[in-house]
C-alpha cells in the first residue's frame, strides 16, 4: 500500500527538502486486508504528496486527466488519460503527482495489498 511520509503528505522521510504544493483531496473508501481504495479529487495544480507504493496498484480515471509526475530519482514526465481508463502500475513507485489540467480530475486508486496474480 502507498506510504505517505508524514501527516501532510509533503515530503519523503529521507528527502525532507523536496517541495510539494497544495494537496489534493484524498478520501479512503475501503481499507481491509486485501485492498485499499482511495478517491482523489485534484484541482488544477493540486499534488498527491510524496509517497511510495509498497504494493501493486491501479488507477481508474473517472474524468480525463493530465498529470505531471516527479519520481524520487528526478525523472519527470507528463501523462494523459481518458475517462474510464484503467491502468495498472508496479510496486515500488516513489513519486509526487501534480494535476496539469485546467479542470478537476477525479480518480480511484486501488492498492492490492496481497499483489496482483
Amino acid at each position: 500500500m502507498a506510504e505517505y511520509y508524514n501527516e501532510n503528505r509533503d515530503s519523503l522521510k529521507d528527502h525532507q527538502g523536496l517541495p510539494v504544493g497544495k494537496l489534493a483531496k484524498r478520501t479512503v473508501l475501503v481499507d481491509n486486508e486485501l485492498t485499499r481504495v482511495s478517491f482523489f479529487e485534484l484541482e488544477p495544480g493540486d499534488n498527491t504528496g510524496w509517497h511510495k507504493h509498497e504494493s501493486d496498484y491501479a488507477a481508474l480515471y473517472l474524468t480525463d486527466a493530465k498529470l505531471f509526475h516527479t519520481r524520487i530519482d528526478g525523472t519527470q514526465f507528463t501523462s494523459e488519460h481518458k475517462a474510464r481508463e484503467f491502468k495498472i502500475h508496479p510496486v515500488g513507485v516513489e513519486h509526487n503527482v501534480r494535476s496539469d489540467a485546467n479542470f478537476t480530475i477525479k480518480l480511484l486508486e486501488i492498492e492490492y495489498k496481497t499483489g496482483i496474480s
